[in-house]
């Protein structure tokens, strides 16, 4: 009886180590119309939580498959824990660099860019970023034992986007393609683990609507997520996000 509590008390203060990605990404599908101009916006979005890591104390640290939001709270569902930043700046005549929280990207509109409206939209993208996430203390039995596990993430992002031009805003959907990757070390009592690696890819279907001229920028889009990792079961996954800028 003895052994059965302190195994239930064990799973009970076990420390999980998950990563975060945001889970919406506002492709809308126009560049700005003059060189040189741009947006940049505060983003709310849900965020989707992956666990890569069951318990980071243990010797060696518990790996069985990778959850997906299984320490999900409401916050992270409807972006109160994820706020985040957009920018975007037009270099050339319907292309663009943007920034879409970790992600450095491009952007370029080959369908109708200019000022007539009316029209269909169409823009492609594509991205490249890379973070760090980490979980750093483990307690059990009123007392603490170090125990650290730091992520490296590396994400590569690729989408087409297609709306339709109104006088003030766009309409828009977009299908956005992204693989992750991620790399993890685990230091404890016991030693120095790792790294471990999980791969995984994320298909976003979105529908969404933005404003495009300047000043005001405002959008909101809702996704669902598409998500498939090695060693974990596909699922999907429904995501919101608005954003709130201005634009020059």
């Amino acid at each position: 009886m003895k052994a059965l509590f302190a195994l239930s008390l064990l799973l009970l203060t076990a420390c999980s180590h998950s990563i975060s990605l945001r889970a919406t990404h506002f492709a809308a599908p126009v560049v700005a119309e003059n060189q040189w101009g741009g947006h940049a916006a505060v983003v709310a979005a849900s965020q989707t939580r992956v666990t890569v890591i069951d318990d980071i104390a243990t010797n060696p640290p518990t790996r069985t498959k990778v959850r997906i939001n299984d320490d999900a709270d409401v916050g992270d569902m409807f972006g109160a824990n994820n706020i985040g930043f957009d920018a975007s700046l037009s270099v050339y005549k319907g292309i663009e660099i943007y920034m879409d929280n970790f992600l450095w990207g491009a952007r370029y509109q080959f369908l109708n860019h200019g000022s007539q409206t009316g029209v269909w939209v169409g823009a492609i993208q594509g991205a490249f970023g890379t973070k760090s996430e980490s979980t750093d203390e483990f307690s059990i039995n009123h007392s603490t034992s170090q125990a650290d596990a730091k992520s490296s993430i590396t994400t590569s992002q690729a989408g087409i986007s297609l709306g339709y031009k109104l006088q003030h805003v766009v309409p828009y959907f977009s299908y956005i393609y992204e693989a992750h990757k991620i790399e993890t070390d685990v230091k404890n009592t016991h030693g120095t683990f790792g790294p471990y690696t999980n791969e995984g890819v994320h298909g976003y279907y979105s529908l969404g609507l933005s404003t495009y001229q300047r000043g005001f920028r405002i959008a909101a889009e809702y996704s669902y997520i598409d998500i498939k990792w090695k060693d974990s079961e596909q699922t999907g996954q429904g995501a919101f996000g608005i954003k709130a800028g201005f634009a020059w």
